[in-house]
């Protein structure tokens, strides 16, 4: 750049500092003109997108916006911080831009006279290695991509993000395949243009593609076909038999079967089968983002634990992108949002996807009952809701940003899930027994969020419409059953579902088939003997708060290096816990840091494994809810 270039650019950048700017609030107030927004994705080595963007605009004080807050993720997610190299021009001069000292996710900028348009360049840095603690995801390897849009662009300020039209184009690595919900328009090799959309939607449509994919059509609801587009490090892992896919098909006829409506013109899963691009579940209107374990379909017989997420994510599209909570549905994506229905779009889904999974066949209904033991004993053990109630628990990602808890059994977490999973077979039950077997939370489905056939637009409730819609299917007094719930601390009826769908929660010494497939994965449970699970390597995780490893004053920084003096295994310490029955105290050696200690466990108890069992002479409503429709 010409010093006089730079010594002008340096001018108008202390004359933005010098004026007080104020962020426009959005208005439904069409945005003149279409922005334009290029990726260029072929820059695998060192994971960078380099964005170009065009912009038209009107002489005077303009202000753009990176996304912050983005619809799925209920939380500020936007990391404006991975945005790099930043240069804005316009008629090929370049302009001194500011960024907002209050909201960094903010550029100010002044367009000159004569200026209709201005040019944008700047990268996206993609995460290099992935840190858990700081919620960073792998997005490119070497064989897959996942772009968001809303990575990638910045938008003009005081404008609704429907009334803002964007036709988006990515260049993709040579002979890579991709799938979105977007229509193509042209395409030119390796680059592709997608038809014009809504800021709305384009945000609502992230872009994957691979180098290994295979594409399976996997039938319709009504009249939108759905499509599952397989991702992969390798081709070996594309290797779903007809056997595997029947049940996915199957899900989509469960699906439409519950709500009797659709809110898409296409549906696409998007599933990436890999070692290296980071797990996710996320919904939008017309596809999901999901990320598994590479055996997913060929070591299918270790297990179904993870064949509940393209369920949950796909019943999202009915509940939390269509049916969207009030305080969750904003002007734009830097307006906040707030979480307090999550217990309907998450809880209801949790439990949509654990009850379509059984009736698709994609989990077994032997390893469905040991997902409700599993999660009813974990949350009847729940020692944070002494404190903290279901409500609150809504507040949760906006609080910790999804970052890993040191004490969940006592801070809770995101419990909307879980409980509100319990919450809903609850409500599902007392339906179905109020109304004589003749009504269920089916209908409350299909009346929910069957509405409008094919409408995309998002129709947004509260708390009130929820009651009125439950009341409309059978009559209760659901605004005082659902706040009893939400609000205490004792716990009260978090089991009544279960026994009103004719089972009861027990403990056995023996573990479930389910439980042992999640011990490669989530580490062998002793959470209800001893109080914590611990990993293949030793290490100490879910430590319940109050119980007997609490007690002993362990926590979970530490590692399990042995047991009564002999080297820790998991058989070890399952027959030290046996054998404790007869009086002998369970011995560990710990280590945390550079320090080791020998710790006594006085405890009697035995193994402890949850299961469900029939309560004799009661309806098998449990059974009835799990099978398929017709």
């Amino acid at each position: 750049m010409r010093v006089g270039a730079a010594t002008a650019l340096l001018g108008a950048t202390l004359a933005l500092a010098q004026t007080a700017r104020i962020i426009a609030a959005p208005q439904n107030l069409a945005y003149p003109g279409e922005l334009q927004v290029e990726v260029d994705l072929t820059d695998l080595e060192r994971k960078i997108m380099e964005v170009r963007e065009v912009l038209p605009v009107s002489p005077g004080p303009l202000t753009l916006l990176y996304p912050r807050w983005l619809p799925g993720t209920h939380r500020p997610m936007g990391e404006v911080r991975r945005m790099a190299g930043l240069q804005i021009s316009a008629n090929g001069k370049p302009l001194a831009w500011l960024r907002d000292p209050v909201d960094v996710h903010a550029f100010h900028v002044d367009v000159p006279q004569g200026v209709s348009s201005l040019s944008l360049r700047f990268q996206h840095l993609s995460p290099l290695l992935s840190a858990e603690a700081n919620n960073l995801r792998i997005v490119m390897t070497p064989e897959i991509v996942g772009l968001q849009w809303d990575t990638v662009l910045l938008y003009p300020a005081g404008h609704q993000a429907s009334a803002i039209q964007v036709r988006a184009s990515a260049k993709l690595p040579a002979g890579w395949t991709y799938a979105t919900a977007l229509d193509q328009g042209a395409r030119e090799g390796d680059r592709v243009e997608f038809n014009p959309v809504s800021l709305e939607t384009l945000v609502d449509s992230p872009l994957w593609v691979g180098k290994h994919t295979r594409r399976i059509e996997l039938g319709k609801v009504g009249a939108a076909p759905v499509f599952l587009t397989l991702f992969a490090d390798a081709p070996a892992s594309l290797l779903a038999t007809a056997e595997q896919i029947k049940p996915h098909e199957a899900l989509v006829r469960q699906a439409h079967s519950l709500f009797q409506a659709r809110h898409f013109p296409r549906y696409e899963f998007l599933l990436a089968l890999s070692e290296n691009f980071s797990g996710i579940g996320l919904e939008h209107s017309a596809s999901s983002e999901n990320a598994l374990r590479p055996g997913f379909f060929t070591d299918w017989s270790r297990g179904s634990g993870a064949r509940t997420l393209l369920p949950h994510e796909f019943a999202h599209s009915w509940n939390g992108k269509f049916r969207r909570p009030a305080d969750q549905w904003t002007l734009n994506f830097n307006v906040p949002m707030q979480d307090s229905l999550l217990w309907v779009y998450e809880g209801q889904t949790e439990y949509w996807g654990l009850v379509l999974a059984a009736r698709a066949g994609l989990v077994p209904l032997a390893d469905t009952l040991d997902t409700l033991a599993q999660l009813a004993a974990s949350l009847e053990q729940r020692s944070g809701r002494a404190w903290r109630n279901l409500q609150d628990t809504t507040n949760e990602p906006v609080l910790s940003l999804r970052a890993r808890l040191d004490w969940r059994n006592w801070q809770r977490g995101e419990d909307y899930y879980g409980e509100g999973a319990l919450l809903w077979l609850d409500v599902d039950t007392r339906i179905r027994e109020l109304s004589n077997g003749q009504r269920s939370l089916n209908d409350f489905a299909r009346d929910f969020f069957g509405l409008h056939d094919g409408r995309v637009e998002p129709l947004t409730y509260r708390f009130e419409d929820v009651v009125r819609a439950l009341d409309t299917v059978a009559r209760d007094d659901w605004a005082g059953f659902l706040r009893r719930r939400l609000d205490s601390h004792d716990g009260a009826g978090l089991l009544d579902g279960i026994r009103r769908a004719g089972w009861t929660l027990l403990f056995t010494d023996k573990e479930s088939e389910q439980a042992k497939a999640r011990e490669s994965f989530r580490g062998t449970d002793f959470s209800h003997s001893l109080g914590f699970d611990v990993t293949s390597e030793g290490k100490l995780s879910n430590l319940h708060w109050g119980g007997p490893a609490f007690q002993a004053g362990l926590n979970g920084a530490m590692q399990l290096v042995a047991v009564n003096g002999i080297a820790y295994k998991a058989e070890l310490l399952r027959e030290a816990i046996t054998q404790a029955k007869d009086g002998r105290s369970v011995e560990l050696l710990l280590k945390e840091a550079d320090r080791y200690r020998t710790v006594k466990i006085d405890y009697r108890g035995g193994l402890r494994y949850p299961k469900l069992e029939r309560i004799n002479d009661t309806p098998d409503r449990l059974s009835e809810i799990l099978a398929a429709l017709k």
